[in-house]
């Protein structure tokens, strides 16, 4: 039987050290049919100069502007559609370790479930670590409740049975090439960051694909929350795409439901981070919610 193709896009910007540590994670992915694109989102630091010094043979797209997350993604996109023909995309952000069967899991997973239109693996925190990043999304859109599936938890071997997610973590995510292209790749509208992978998880499901998590795939992932803290620039547009979210992809009653739960949760989030001194967390937060409810949302 012919081996599935996969095109690996790998989206940095700056960074160059966790950047050359991903590359050669993918170097050493004991698959047999893939092809990796690095898609450079106007790195201002040279170190694309230094990667192409080092992969000479790697494919590198450089945007002239700071796209964001969809923006830098699609690119990629774009890239692959143009220059090879791959059954698989495996997205990938820079600060990513990947181990060498992970790959192969997540393929696999897809072959055996013709309803899953998305994959992911367990993720950790930064390498060594036993400690769960995430292990796929949990979403409840009657009450706007959104998080990463065992989210600082040692890992005991309590999420080690693959299921349905969902949605999939925009940091490492398998999809098929043919749904990637039915949805127009993903919502630019949640450009620079924040709620594109919840997104697409969802306008998949409503053409018939679910998420799924692979937990024998593993990868690290060094830039999340738990590992590297709140940063203040996100945090704002997380909440400000949250609303996009939710006026997406909830009906009428759920946009009840979650205009009586929010509040709850707002606050409580509020005095959380007053009493840990991240007064300027909270601004972004507050920044984020009054420019979405400015526009309408």
């Amino acid at each position: 039987m012919k081996t599935a193709s996969v095109a690996i896009v790998v989206l940095t910007h700056n960074n160059l050290k966790d950047t050359v540590e991903c590359l050669e994670s993918v170097t050493r992915l004991e698959y047999p049919s893939f092809e990796t694109v690095l898609v450079d989102n106007h790195s201002t630091d040279g170190s694309i100069e230094t990667i192409r010094a080092r992969f000479p043979d790697l494919p590198c797209v450089r945007n002239a502007a700071n796209l964001g997350v969809a923006g830098g993604r699609n690119t990629g996109w774009a890239h692959v559609e143009q220059n090879t023909r791959c059954d698989y995309v495996f997205f990938l952000d820079n600060d990513v370790i990947v181990r060498p069967d992970s790959l192969a899991h997540l393929v696999r997973a897809l072959e055996a479930h013709p309803e899953v239109g998305i994959v992911c693996a367990k993720a950790y925190t930064a390498a060594p670590s036993k400690t769960i990043m995430s292990v796929g999304l949990t979403v409840n859109l009657y009450t706007g409740y959104v998080a990463d599936i065992g989210s600082g938890e040692k890992d005991v071997g309590q999420y080690d049975t693959p299921r349905y997610v969902s949605a999939c973590g925009g940091f490492a995510w398998l999809v098929r090439a043919s749904l990637f292209r039915e949805l127009g790749g993903l919502d630019n509208s949640f450009n620079p960051y924040g709620w594109e992978d919840v997104d697409l998880g969802y306008r998949a499901l409503k053409r018939g694909y679910r998420s799924w998590c692979e937990p024998a795939a593993v990868i690290h992932h060094k830039g999340c929350k738990i590992g590297r803290g709140y940063v203040a620039h996100y945090e704002k547009y997380k909440v400000k795409h949250y609303f996009l979210f939710l006026a997406r992809h909830t009906s009428l009653p759920q946009k009840l439901a979650c205009a009586a739960c929010i509040p709850f949760r707002v606050a409580a989030s509020a005095v959380r981070l007053i009493v840990q001194g991240k007064g300027n967390v909270l601004g972004s937060h507050l920044s984020g919610a009054f420019e979405s409810l400015r526009r309408g949302r």
